[in-house]
Formats: C-alpha cells, sequence, structure tokens
C-alpha cells in the first residue's frame, strides 16, 4: 500500500514537471521564431543591399553576369527569366516544411530586384531565407534536446528524491498501523535525513509513552481490581463481625423479653442493651455511609465538611493538620463532592506514605482560580515513582473539575499539591 502511494506521488510530480518542461518549450520556440522572422528580414535585406552593388557592377558586362549567375551566394537568389515569368516559389532543402511554413510562412512579403538584360530577358535577384531558417531550426533542435535532457534529468532527480523520502514515510505508517492494532513495541530505526530523524525519534517517544501507558493502565487495573475485593471484604467484615453481632445480639435480647415478659427486673435490665446495640449499629451505618458517600456535604456544606475532615482525620492519623480557608465560593454539588475526595484521598495518602508531623491546607481565591494547596513535611518521594490508584484517582477528579493539579516533591523534602480550579468551571448554577 505504501509503495503504491509513492508511486502515485511519483506520477503525479512528474506529471507537473514534465508540463512545466513543456510549457517552457514551447514557449521558447515561440519566442525563437518570432525573433527569426525579424532577424531573417533584416539578413535578407542586408543582402539585398549587397546585391544592388553587384548588379551595379554587372549589369553591362555580359561574362560577369554569367559568372555571377554560376555563383552561390548566402541569403540570395539569381535567375534569368523570359519577361513575364514569374520565379518558382522558395522551397526549404535542409528543413522541416512545417516547420519553414511557421517560421516564414508564404505569406511573408517577397524581397526581389529585377533588372531587364539587352536580350530581352530579366534578371531576378531574390531573398533566399534557406540559410537563416536552417540555422533557426538547428537552434530550435538545440533547445528541444537541452530541453527534453533538462526535463530527463529532473524527472530521474525527482523519482529517486521521492522514493527515497516516501521511504521513512512509509515505514512510519506501517510502525502506525501496528500502534492502532496495539503493538506499542513497535519503533522506528534512525535515519540519515536530520528530518526523518527527527520524525522518527519523535515517533519512538511516543511509542515508549504508549507502551508505558498500557502497562501503567493493566498494573492501574491490577490494583483498582484488587482495591474492589478488599472494599468488598472491608464491607463484608463490617456487616458480619460489626452490624451483624449487634443484630445478633438484639434478636437474642428481643427473645428474651418475649420469654420473660413478666419478669420486671430482667426487662429493665435487657431494654438498654437493646438501646445501646441500636445506637451501635446506627453508628455503624453512619461510619459505612460516610465511607461510601460523604453525607456531610448535604448538612453542612463544603466549608464545614472540609474542616470536620481535617479534624477526623487528625485524630485518626496522629498528624497535625492546620486547614486555613480564606474564601470559598458556592460551588456545584459535583465539583463539592470531587473536591472534598480529591482531599481526603491526599490526606490519606499523607497517613499512609509521606511518614509527616505536620499538614497544612490552604484555601483562596486568586485571579478567578480557586487554589487549593496541601503541603507536608514528610520523606517526598522520587521524580520516577509510578502513581498509584490514589494520585490517578485525583488526577482524574482534577481532570473532571476542569482543575489543573500538579505534584512537586523530592526526597526528604515532603510533598506539595496545588489544585487550580477556575472558579466559573465549579460555581453553582
Amino acid at each position: 500500500m505504501t509503495g503504491h502511494y509513492s508511486m502515485r506521488a511519483v506520477v503525479r510530480l512528474n506529471l507537473l514537471v514534465g508540463a512545466a518542461f513543456m510549457v517552457a518549450l514551447l514557449l521558447s520556440l515561440f519566442g525563437l521564431t518570432h525573433q527569426a522572422k525579424t532577424d531573417i528580414v533584416r539578413e535578407l535585406e542586408a543582402g539585398m543591399t549587397v546585391a544592388d552593388q553587384i548588379l551595379a557592377q554587372a549589369g553591362g558586362d555580359p561574362a560577369r553576369l554569367d559568372a555571377l549567375l554560376t555563383t552561390e551566394l548566402r541569403h540570395l537568389r539569381l535567375v534569368k527569366l523570359p519577361a513575364g515569368v514569374s520565379p518558382p516559389p522558395f522551397e526549404p532543402e535542409q528543413v522541416p516544411r512545417w516547420f519553414a511554413s511557421w517560421t516564414w510562412p508564404a505569406d511573408m512579403p517577397l524581397i526581389e530586384r529585377r533588372q531587364p538584360l539587352p536580350d530581352g530577358q530579366v534578371l531576378v535577384v531574390m531573398a533566399d531565407p534557406g540559410d537563416e531558417l536552417e540555422e533557426v531550426w538547428e537552434s530550435a533542435l538545440h533547445v528541444f534536446m537541452l530541453f527534453i535532457g533538462g526535463a530527463f534529468l529532473s524527472i530521474s532527480a525527482i523519482t529517486w528524491g521521492v522514493t527515497q523520502g516516501m521511504r521513512p514515510v512509509g515505514q512510519v505508517l506501517a510502525a502506525l498501523d501496528q500502534i492502532q492494532q496495539g503493538h506499542f513495541t513497535a519503533r522506528l530505526k534512525a535515519y540519515s535525513v536530520p528530518e526523518a530523524n527527527r520524525l522518527a525519534d519523535h515517533f519512538n517517544r511516543m511509542a515508549q509513552a504508549l507502551e508505558q501507558e498500557q502497562a501503567d493502565n493493566r498494573r492501574l487495573t491490577r490494583e483498582l481490581m484488587a482495591l474492589q475485593e478488599k472494599e468488598r471484604a472491608y464491607l463484608a467484615r463490617e456487616l458480619h463481625d460489626d452490624l451483624g453481632q449487634y443484630l445478633t445480639g438484639i434478636r437474642a435480647q428481643a427473645y428474651l423479653l418475649t420469654q420473660a415478659a413478666d419478669n420486671q427486673p430482667l426487662v429493665s435490665k435487657t431494654a438498654p442493651l437493646i438501646v445501646r446495640d441500636c445506637e451501635a449499629m446506627q453508628q455503624g451505618f453512619r461510619r459505612l455511609i460516610r465511607s461510601l458517600h460523604p453525607v456531610i456535604l448535604e448538612h453542612l456544606g463544603l466549608e464545614e465538611s472540609l474542616r470536620s475532615l481535617a479534624e477526623q482525620w487528625q485524630q485518626s492519623s496522629g498528624v497535625q493538620c492546620h486547614l486555613t480557608i480564606e474564601q470559598l465560593p458556592l460551588l456545584s454539588d459535583e465539583t463539592s463532592t470531587h473536591l472534598y475526595r480529591l482531599l481526603q484521598e491526599a490526606l490519606n495518602n499523607v497517613a499512609r506514605h509521606a511518614r509527616a508531623s505536620i499538614v497544612q491546607i490552604r484555601i483562596h481565591v486568586a485571579h478567578k482560580q480557586l487554589k487549593v494547596c496541601v503541603d507536608d513535611d514528610g520523606v517526598g518521594f522520587a521524580a520516577n515513582v509510578r502513581p498509584g490508584v490514589g494520585l490517578r484517582s485525583m488526577h482524574e477528579r482534577a481532570r473532571y473539575m476542569n482543575a489543573e493539579l500538579t505534584l512537586s516533591s523530592s526526597a526528604g523534602r515532603g510533598v506539595q499539591l496545588s489544585v487550580n480550579l477556575p472558579v466559573e468551571a465549579g460555581v453553582k448554577a
């Protein structure tokens, strides 16, 4: 397929070059023949001036006249004819008739001289354009051969150049086909042409990035599946070990009440236990619901929910958390949820990996953007660390909010997380 496209490109370019050479050849020949008419007339008139001088000298001398009739003169033709007889028309000898008629058509004016002779005949001296036409014909042949040679060299150079130039393009197209089919291991070799080499270098970096992205996606898919199973196991344990036990205890205590309804001391002792277990079960349900959806946002709003999140996280992690909210616009419910979850994931990452002692969170509005900054004094991470599920989820939430998330860190200097959210993108309508 690539060779087919290459041949089509070569044919198109060669046809274009051939047409350009043909137009230039025709214009050159037209200019040559047009100028030739003027030059021939000038030469013939100069020849006739010489003929007048010759006739003036040989007009009364029959011997000179006979010698003149047998002498070949350039641009002149002498004939002795009876009175009233026209000379024969000009017939080209070394020039094709079509070229002679094109360059020196039959309607060109005749240049001739007539001189009566003593014997009653007439000496006719006519201008002969044959020599000039031969020179023009030779010049036309030279121009034709020059253009043909130039066209041949140009077409050969174009064919070679396009073939060589299309070879990298064909290899790039073949490699792109492999990429399209999911074979991200495709690579291009180095080329001697700098532009092709740069193209190959960019393609190889793209293929390497896609291959790395594919590997990361597979790894993240495995991690997401493992996390899903972990969450399911966590819910199963909570429902079975915590809530299930409370339900079992409530059921047993309720059965005890039905069997000892007339035993007032036992009823008074068992009823508070049922209330206690119901409250514990209710708290467990709230904890599960809070982990699945931040219901607190619906009741307290984003600012108070973030303050509650920071306080609860500080108590559970043992890491000091300082939250500063200077200005918080009214955001949509979806944006508020994403921002809440993003900060929740950021704090969870600090608790799991940072080994930090202090976390600073600052939220303010500047230049029509809501800026969220999270800094910790932990161990940080190296630049070549691959992002896990937590970082990927934060980036995805930032993308959903049309926000820009940046992370900067170096080993031993903590992590600085910054989120810039256009205020117009998240404002509640």
